[in-house]
């Protein structure tokens, strides 16, 4: 029996599906024995088209029921529900443009593409792809790899990420930029490729705003400060509803834990 407004909320790249691959059977299974007990949120900086790519095997016949999820994404700042036919609607949206003002947005886009220019340049070892700077609506993502790239481009990026923190320094030079013009977003590191900019307080919490006076819980694998899931992970700490794992593995043994507590 589902208990009423009681919501497990996830992240979905290194949480529900391993980074920009689509959802796992063993990952699909523990969905459908949640959402027996309680409503499941996917909460992702993605936009609701990579959502499409990943996650709709999950809700093939058989698999998870549609009526039990919500998904919200762009941080939460969107939120698509279930229509009476069985189909994901949006219900709700933010629009960053228009709460920071189009001069600080152009300033943001700006910085972004200098800054690609200069990884293109100074790093020949990466193989570069295309769509670097996507505007979603309600955050601004930035893959300096890509986000056209496949497995194999990501992964040689990624080592050079680890061997010369390059979106940790250019996250740090865009701070310098905010700070100096007094803008108000924050910067934040998405998924394995990518940094997501984004109006101060509309991070991952965003998303609480949808379940007022509701028993959330939330997993996801980017809870380290900085990562874009660690505003979420800190506010459900306190209360023991927060999880950081680091594989999909290790979210089904916490779905799993999770299902048995309820007993």
């Amino acid at each position: 029996m589902i208990q009423d407004k009681k919501i497990f909320l996830f992240d979905m790249d290194g949480t529900l599906t391993p980074p920009r691959e689509q959802v796992e059977s063993g990952i699909v299974k523990a969905l459908k024995r949640l959402a027996e007990h309680v409503k499941i949120g996917i909460v992702t900086g993605s936009d609701m088209d990579y959502v499409e790519q990943q996650m709709m095997r999950a809700f093939d016949i058989g698999g998870v029921p549609v009526s039990a999820v919500d998904i919200l994404p762009c941080n939460g700042t969107k939120k698509y529900i279930t229509t009476k036919a069985n189909r994901f609607a949006l219900e709700s949206e933010a629009n960053m443009i228009e709460e920071i003002g189009e001069e600080h947005y152009r300033s943001l886009i700006q910085f972004c593409c200098n800054a690609q220019s200069t990884i293109i340049v100074e790093h020949p070892e990466i193989p570069f792809s295309g769509t670097f700077v996507q505007y979603r609506g309600s955050l601004l993502n930035w893959c300096p790899v890509g986000r056209a790239a496949d497995l194999g481009q990501r992964e040689a990026f990624i080592r050079s990420d680890e061997k010369e923190d390059l979106r940790h320094r250019y996250a740090a030079s865009m701070r310098s930029l905010i700070k100096e013009r007094a803008i108000p977003v924050t910067v934040a590191l998405g998924g394995s490729t990518s940094l997501d900019i984004y109006p101060n307080g509309w991070d991952k919490t965003y998303a609480l705003r949808h379940y007022p006076g509701w028993e959330v819980y939330f997993a996801g694998d980017r809870c380290e400060k900085g990562g874009n899931d660690w505003h979420l992970y800190e506010a459900l700490k306190d209360l023991g509803r927060s999880f950081h794992i680091k594989t999909t593995e290790e979210t089904i043994d916490v779905i799993d834990n999770f299902i048995s507590s309820l007993s």
